[in-house]
């Protein structure tokens, strides 16, 4: 057997191997695989290493795309973003216009974030984007790729019965509320909740109300906010009957809602709330009226409400908005907090945010943490409080309660091992 270079260039010149081992073999699918690509001898040599893989490879110059109208869900296409005279995001939007469902894997000599905007590019299309990977190609990433390519088909398109507009979902009350814990980043004690909107549909799920917002109205938006006001009034009071003392709880408003004409009212009975609330101001839109948001929030903080800056470092969440406003905690995105034990850029952003929020005596919140080694760095990096999967997804309000009486038991069971252990 001819041994296959462990990387791939774009004007390499590759020998493949004439044989594989039965374990190579199985990273193949029912599928096929078109590979798009420009260059001869790379075009040639990516056919051949997936051939040798089990797949049924279909070889695509940029000027031959007429089978990219044919493709299946099991199918996979891999492609280069330069190609000529044209490039991959043309590609990638014929692939989300002919409804393709299958699995797509870019490669490119770009750089690294020329790479990851075209991933995020393909994401938005909606097509399930495996991964990125710059040439010169690292095999063992590509066979990573292809281990975790799903064994069953892909799931189907969502059904109409499966979204809801915002106004409709509200008038017919089917906007409920879950609550997702946030943490104390050193000792991991329970410090609040954050409640998260859910539609429920036709079909009975209960699907995340953000693909409603985008086409909400203003008016859409107050109403959701009220009704998130009403839900940590209710969730405050269950947690009371069951022996739990009310914790301070956010709730997302968006940024036209932090106007005298909406807030008035809350801020004048901001003493009156069960529990202690934080606004979550989202990223979603920018300040109507900067003066009178300024006011109205100061004149909030000033009556004992909280103001957090959501999704940090994306749209309109940035450090002018921060510091214009008095809000009390900035919540770092988890596009930057995922991966922030191994992304040096993610990292960096994150250190940054930290030192920015704690000059200004506001506290940090990382949330979407999914892993442990992403929990230590950004302790590491002095995050204050951590939300995320990988304590707990968003829970209905009576597995809410019990979540937190387990989760205490098990925190303080695990501080008196520590204090024995010092004795």
């Amino acid at each position: 057997m001819v041994r296959m270079p462990a990387t791939l260039g774009r004007f390499q010149v590759t020998e493949t191997p004439t044989s594989i081992s039965t374990s190579a073999a199985t990273t193949a699918t029912d599928g096929r695989t078109f590979i798009v690509e420009d260059h001869d001898l790379v075009l040639s040599a990516l056919s051949s290493w997936f051939a040798s893989r089990g797949h049924r490879v279909h070889a695509c110059p940029p000027g031959e795309l007429a089978e990219l109208r044919r493709l299946e869900r099991r199918d996979l296409v891999v492609l280069d973003l330069c190609l000529g005279d044209r490039d991959g995001i043309d590609v990638l939007q014929h692939l989300a216009d002919t409804g393709f469902h299958g699995d797509v894997i870019l490669i490119s000599a770009f750089p690294e974030a020329v790479i990851e905007a075209a991933r995020a590019v393909g994401v938005d299309c909606g097509l399930r984007v495996l991964g990125a990977l710059r040439k010169p190609i690292a095999f063992d990433r590509l066979d990573e790729m292809l281990a975790a390519r799903r064994h069953g088909p892909a799931p189907a398109p969502r059904r109409d019965d499966e979204t809801m507009p915002l106004a409709a979902a509200l008038a017919a009350d089917r906007v409920t509320f879950h609550a997702q814990p946030i943490l104390d980043a050193r000792t991991l004690a329970i410090h609040s909740i954050e409640l998260l909107a859910r539609i429920v549909v036709a079909s009975g799920r209960e699907i995340s109300v953000v693909g409603a917002l985008a086409d909400a109205e203003a008016d859409d938006l107050g109403d959701l906010a009220r009704a998130a006001l009403a839900a940590a009034g209710r969730v405050g009071r269950h947690l009371l009957r069951r022996g739990i003392d009310p914790l301070p709880t956010a709730i997302n408003v968006p940024s036209s809602f932090v106007q005298r004409r909406h807030f008035a009212q809350i801020v004048s009975g901001a003493n009156d709330f069960a529990v202690p609330l934080t606004f979550e101001v989202s990223e979603l839109d920018a300040f109507e009226d900067l003066a009178d948001t300024r006011r109205v929030a100061t004149s909030g903080v000033l009556r004992g409400l909280r103001f957090s800056l959501d999704d940090f470092g994306t749209v309109n969440s940035n450090i002018d908005r921060f510091v214009q406003i008095p809000f009390d905690e900035l919540k770092l995105d988890r596009a930057y907090v995922v991966g922030s034990a191994t992304d040096p850029l993610c990292e960096a952003v994150c250190r940054c945010a930290v030192e920015i929020a704690h000059l200004r005596g506001a506290t940090v919140v990382a949330e979407g943490i999914e892993t442990r080694d992403d929990l230590v760095r950004l302790r590491d990096l002095g995050v204050d409080r951590v939300q995320g999967y990988y304590f707990a997804r968003p829970l209905p309000v009576d597995v809410l309660a019990d979540w937190i009486l387990t989760h205490r038991a098990r925190t303080a069971s695990a501080a008196s091992a520590a204090d024995a252990r010092l004795v």
